[in-house]
């Protein structure tokens, strides 16, 4: 059993036109803890774990310009776990919490969370085909400066049969995801069932089959899509030294009144010689039929991959050659769509869409797994430059620095050429005395049209890529630089310096300072992009009883398009003397679109007092 007391001391601040607004928040919190566990009748039968926190709290709130208000809440966050019939082949698993939690992260700014949540789960625990069939229900209200409403659920079948020489697994999902930010209203229903089978053709498994075949559907308010994959993947290894693979697919894709159909196939001979150098070699080809037409398309590629350890250093080599001719039959220019797209998303990046003449209404995005629905100019911008369509998040929104997103949209696609595509791409990199790293990539990709209209963008890039790191554990220094110069997408080069500082006393304190430069130059919009910043964290024992923490962050973007400021500020304090313990933390945080003239900023003081009875 347990208490706390909070009191919280909150001021946000927004300009924009020449106009502030200020609001000021008072809130004081009485929570009760109670814990506890065990078993009813019998462990064998029933046995939990219960967590009742009761919450009361009274804010004051004062709007400039506004009005006062005074309001009390009352917030029954608990935890409960149950398990009926454990030792038992069949097993239930229930669950139910809400909890509230304030959430602060560099580059992120800070959030509070009150998140609701139940659900069940069966296991049917038979050594022929175990199975689990769960529901899991979930509501999340994000306040701060990332606020949003968000309801899911879920529904998950997962089925496995082994035998001696396969094993068969059938996995089955629902999920249907509400969402609603700043006004905004979204909807995701989506169903993914897949069977799955590898069986060992040969006792000494030198031969696997691998079978797969998904379906997916989703429906969202933008447009429904219905996907059907079919593939087998055989992997032969005819020495230690020597195995091929062979593979078949095939795909039917619908969405409101576009359809295709792609069916694949693929050889490639892999060979390992002497432990050092890796040889592939193979071909493939598709014939990949669409509403208005058709491609077909053949090509062969051979890759090199040489490793050598020497007396202080590695050496690493690569080179590969992918030759590709395709066949194209229909309309001069018809609509394509493109699902599940990926890209990682992360501050300073340039990220570009792979098609251009992309319908810019048309464009979603979601999380990799296509369940949770991102806002435009909430939580990313996208930005049309000469036919391309570049995306970018924002530091203040839902998808975290560095996540991978899969992005839907609709382009219009060139048709009626015939081309040839060759792609070369050759590396090496060099690892010297375990702290040195240098590395180089140079891809080459040409586009040789062979009949009818050339396209309005011609494929002929080439890209320079080159890495210097310099780590010897304390410090970590880099250096990088890309050159892009294509027709097929904008051009331009950037740079980037990092310097990450750190050293951790075990005893008493560590302390980590990260900084780094960069710029992005475009060629064809004579456009210069300026991006640098920092993040320093320190963390000190004074005593046994009292720890500090203080972490801080300045981000800073400029160009024609783009110039924004995002700092912030967090420090905190805890001391523990035997059932007590008190914390008192600040934080601030600071965002400023310089070019919208819009600035917030907000200032947080909390105090905790917590006693833990026993």
């Amino acid at each position: 059993m347990g208490g706390q007391l909070t009191y919280e001391f909150r001021e946000e601040s927004r300009t924009h036109g020449g106009t502030t607004t200020r609001d000021t928040n008072h809130e004081f919190k009485e929570k009760i803890g109670i814990k506890t566990a065990g078993w009813v009748y019998h462990p064998a039968l029933l046995h939990y774990s219960l967590l009742l926190e009761p919450e009361f709290s009274q804010e004051k709130e004062e709007m400039r310009p506004g009005e006062s208000a005074k309001t009390s809440s009352f917030a029954p966050d608990y935890s409960m776990t149950a398990t009926f019939l454990d030792p038992k082949p069949y097993t239930l698993n229930i669950f139910a919490k809400r909890r509230e939690e304030p959430v602060w992260a560099a580059f992120a700014g800070n959030t509070e969370s009150i998140v609701d949540s139940y659900g069940a789960t069966g296991h049917l625990k038979y050594r022929v085909l175990p199975t689990t069939l769960g529901y899991t229900y979930t509501k999340t209200d994000q306040s701060g400066f990332y606020t949003s409403r968000t309801v899911h659920e879920d529904l998950n079948l997962s089925s496995r049969h082994q035998s001696g020489k396969s094993t068969t697994r059938l996995t089955s999902a629902y999920s249907d995801d509400k969402r609603t930010s700043e006004g905004y209203d979204t909807r995701i229903q989506t169903y993914n069932s897949s069977l799955f089978n590898s069986c060992d053709i040969t006792r000494d498994k030198a031969v696997n089959l691998n079978s797969a075949l998904t379906y997916r559907t989703q429906e969202s308010g933008w447009f429904d899509t219905e996907n059907i994959h079919l593939r087998e993947h055989l992997n032969w290894r005819h020495r230690p030294n020597l195995q091929s693979n062979y593979s078949a697919s095939h795909s039917r894709q619908e969405a409101d009144d576009f359809a295709s159909d792609m069916t694949a196939l693929e050889a490639r001979l892999t060979h390992l010689l002497y432990e050092n150098l890796t040889t592939t070699a193979g071909g493939r080809g598709h014939r990949y039929n669409y509403s208005d037409g058709d491609d077909n398309a053949a090509g062969g590629f051979l890759d090199f991959a040489y490793s050598r350890p020497l007396a202080a250093e590695t050496l690493g080599l690569h080179a590969g050659w992918d030759y590709l001719y395709t066949d194209r039959n229909g309309a001069t220019t018809t609509a394509a769509l493109v699902t599940d797209e990926t890209h990682s998303l992360s501050l300073g990046a340039e990220i570009y869409l792979d098609n251009y003449n992309v319908d810019l209404d048309s464009i979603i995005v979601t999380n990799s797994d296509g369940t949770i629905a991102y806002f435009e100019n909430i939580d990313y911008t996208v930005a049309a430059i000469n036919g391309y369509v570049r995306i970018s998040r924002l530091p203040f929104g839902a998808i975290a620095d560095g996540q991978v997103v899969a992005v839907d949209y609709r382009y219009l696609r060139d048709s009626e050429y015939d081309d040839a595509l060759l792609t070369e791409n050759y590396g090496i990199n060099v690892d010297l005395w375990h702290d040195w790293r240098f590395s180089y990539n140079f891809l080459r990709v040409t586009q040789d049209i062979l009949s009818d209209q050339t396209p309005a963008n011609l494929v002929d890039d080439t890209v320079h890529r080159a890495d210097v790191r310099y780590d010897i554990g304390w410090s970590n220094s880099s250096f990088s630089y890309e050159d892009h110069n294509r027709l097929s997408a904008p051009s331009y080069t950037r740079w980037e310096i990092q310097e990450t500082l750190s050293y951790r006393d075990p005893r008493r304190w560590s302390v980590s300072v990260k900084g780094y430069f960069g710029q992005s130059d475009y060629d064809d919009r004579d456009e210069t992009r300026e991006f640098y910043g920092g993040i320093a964290t320190v963390d000190l024992l004074v005593r046994r009883w009292c720890k500090l923490r203080a972490e801080g962050y300045y981000e800073r973007t400029a160009g024609e398009t783009e110039e924004t400021d995002n700092n912030g500020l967090k420090a905190s304090v805890e001391m523990r003397y035997r059932i007590w313990t008190t914390r008192l933390s600040y934080e601030l945080t600071d965002q400023d679109y310089r070019l919208s003239d819009y600035r917030r900023t907000e200032h947080l003081a909390r105090l905790e007092l917590i006693r833990l009875m026993w």
